[in-house]
């Protein structure tokens, strides 16, 4: 029995062309192939898609079995099955999808085959990565710096919550009555990218959950302290040691348990805050060059990846 279709009010795609079908697919999520093994009557391809600033949510049902192909995703994504069954695969990380699990998460480049039943349905949630990264950067108060990387495990308890807050919205979003005024809409599209962030395992987790550095040890207070007041200088590991007073390895182990990463990428990080800051609120003589330098980097090109990696 087919689920009654969410997002009404956002029509995307009502089709029984199998083409028509992995064209608009293929444009909103990367599908490359699809197979319908039975052909029948059946097969009837409904999506409702409410893009938003930052996200998108999406209702898709097929009516029949329905196999995918997805190839070099652009964004991150994570399916959460309303009716039927099915097998996902995103990157050789199989599970089963469920009414009582959530998607597996995919970060962008990902590829993945999707196998579902005649009566599955499901809602897809789409995130540009520039807003997933600065996102992560306000929450930690920091670059991000190495990259988001997604360990593929998930909170049980927090995926429950997440899937009743994606169903009210997409609830909401469906409604012709009293819509939800701008400014709680875009309430609530923050607190979906800092749900999918404290929900879904990834290299920073630890780190949010974290207890603040107020409480890290006085060397790493000291050695943040010389950083923050000498960023645009060159700063070497030994001088860091000398301030601090203790040894490299010592040293490199506190900043790992406080903040999970070497003191010099932390340095690398303070280095780009203040990049941000001073392209945010250019003086007349500011240029992207002028700042790049300042920050330690040489090579300008360096200078871009790590800035356009630490917030989009």
């Amino acid at each position: 029995m087919r689920s009654e279709p969410l997002l009404k009010s956002f029509p995307a795609l009502k089709s029984r062309d199998l083409d028509e079908v992995k064209t608009w697919l293929g444009r909103a999520y990367s599908v490359r192939r699809l197979d319908i093994p039975t052909r029948n009557d059946a097969f009837e391809c409904i999506v409702n898609h409410r893009p938003l600033s930052s996200i998108a949510i999406t209702y898709a049902s097929y009516g029949s079995e329905m196999q995918a192909r997805l190839e070099q995703t652009d964004f991150f994504v994570q399916g959460f099955p309303l009716t039927g069954s099915g097998d996902v695969c995103w990157n050789g990380k199989e599970q089963s999808a469920s009414p009582t699990q959530g998607g597996i998460v995919a970060p962008p480049g990902s590829s993945a085959s999707l196998n579902y039943s005649a009566d599955f349905s499901h809602l897809i949630l789409r995130i540009t990565p520039r807003a997933l990264t600065q996102r992560l950067a306000l929450l930690l108060d920091r670059p991000v710096d190495p990259p988001l990387e997604f360990t593929g495990q998930h909170h049980p308890e927090r995926l429950s919550a997440f899937r009743r807050l994606l169903r009210f919205m997409a609830d909401e979003l469906g409604r012709t009555d009293a819509p939800l005024p701008a400014m709680v809409l875009a309430e609530l599209e923050d607190a979906v990218l800092s749900h999918y962030l404290l929900t879904n395992e990834h290299n920073y987790s630890a780190l949010i959950e974290r207890t603040p550095s107020a409480a890290a040890p006085w060397q790493v207070r000291r050695a943040v302290d010389y950083i923050e007041q000498h960023w645009d200088e060159a700063i070497t590991i030994d001088q860091l040691t000398r301030v601090t007073e203790t040894g490299a390895r010592n040293l490199f182990l506190m900043f790992k348990k406080t903040y999970d990463v070497s003191p010099m990428v932390y340095l690398s990080q303070v280095r780009l805050r203040h990049a941000r800051r001073m392209l945010s609120q250019p003086s007349p003589d500011t240029s992207v060059s002028k700042v790049g330098f300042m920050g330690g980097f040489s090579n300008m090109g360096m200078f871009a990846m790590k800035y356009h990696g630490a917030f989009g």
